[in-house]
């Protein structure tokens, strides 16, 4: 089997034909194998290449995705099963991830309890939307039991400052239960609650 030409392509790829079938390789894979025009390959060294290029190709999306979209470990793994990739390639993909420092559960998941509590929800809330992204149940209870009480209870009294005067055609009763009721739906624990002086 001749490699016959090579032309560039968008994005470091390459459009390589080889006797008379075209394949599409990165630049690394081309470099690696040193596919020239006029070499002389084999048919297991043309199979490791498109194994190579097809495992840089998917390591590259999942790296895109991660950074664009900021996902847990339990995420890419499930966008890396419905890419129908193997066990072994999702192993090394996570692996490489985690030396390259993308996947990074523990910090991920501190940046995203500091955004759910700017954004008005409560420990409930914040504890169901992290069991979604798939972080592991001790990760989650230990940077929940490290939270910042004060800073959370100040984001909660802002929120009800901020709706109190929405129920003001109520009775003094019903506008304070559909306070508490609003604040719950919003994951706010009665105790977090109790720490208004709801008038």
């Amino acid at each position: 089997m001749i490699v016959k030409s090579l032309k560039r392509l968008a994005n470091n790829k390459y459009k390589v034909l080889i006797d008379n079938e075209e394949y599409k390789f990165n630049e690394n894979i081309i470099v690696n194998y040193r596919l020239v025009k006029g070499k002389e390959v084999t048919r297991d060294i043309l199979n490791l290449a498109i194994k190579e290029n097809d495992y840089d190709s998917l390591y590259l999306k999942t790296e895109k995705y991660v950074i664009t979209y900021n996902k847990s470990e339990r995420e890419i793994i499930r966008y890396l099963k419905n890419k129908n990739a193997t066990p072994d390639t999702i192993n090394k993909i996570i692996l490489k991830l985690k030396k390259n420092k993308l996947i990074d559960d523990s910090n991920l998941i501190n940046d995203l309890i500091n955004s759910l509590i700017k954004k008005f929800n409560g420990i409930k809330m914040i504890e169901a939307k992290l069991h979604q992204k798939g972080f592991d149940d001790d990760l989650i209870k230990s940077s929940l039991s490290v939270i910042d009480y004060d800073y959370y209870c100040n984001i909660l009294e802002i929120l009800y400052n901020k709706i109190r005067n929405k129920y003001d055609k109520y009775d003094n009763y019903t506008r304070i239960n559909k306070i508490k009721s609003y604040l719950l739906q919003r994951g706010y624990t009665y105790s977090d609650i109790q720490t208004l002086k709801i008038k």
